[in-house]
């Protein structure tokens, strides 16, 4: 996979389909609904280029339930790798609304996101489960397919 040869829309929605992905292998309905809504507001986003970088940042680091809390309480290496796929591809978006918005600073997880991310974000999906191999191909083909058609 070269992910160098998807555009930016096309590389936030490979890295939320990641995260539907990764999604799967969390159980806690809490943290499923918050993923979800994290999940909406990248795609209004991947729509329309516009939101508010804040917003979805604030479902990665927020004291009380942020997605970096659920994954540090989780024992579950499966379920560990799970959030971080889905921490990165939430991580990757929040920068690219940050940047649409002509923001200039951001916070400091954020500065550091950039397209290395999504080696991490793969790997840590394919520990999930063997299955994710394939499946990870035909999504980042449907992303290609979409951005040449």
């Amino acid at each position: 996979m070269e992910i160098c040869k998807l555009n930016k829309k096309n590389k936030c929605v490979f890295a939320i389909k990641l995260a539907e992905r990764a999604t799967r292998y969390i159980d806690d309905s809490e943290a499923v609904s918050l993923i979800s809504n994290a999940i909406e507001i990248a795609l209004v986003f991947v729509q329309t280029e516009n939101g508010n970088g804040e917003i979805l940042y604030d479902f990665l680091d927020n004291e009380s339930n942020g997605f970096t809390i659920f994954q540090e309480m989780e024992s579950d290496e499966r379920k560990r790798n799970a959030w971080d796929c889905i921490i990165d591809a939430i991580a990757y978006v929040t920068k690219e609304m940050y940047l649409a918005n002509g923001e200039k600073y951001f916070p400091e997880p954020i500065e550091m996101v950039d397209d290395a991310i999504f080696t991490h974000m793969i790997n840590s999906l394919k520990s999930c489960s063997i299955e994710e191999f394939s499946i990870l191909e035909n999504i980042y083909k449907s992303c290609l397919n979409n951005q040449k058609a």
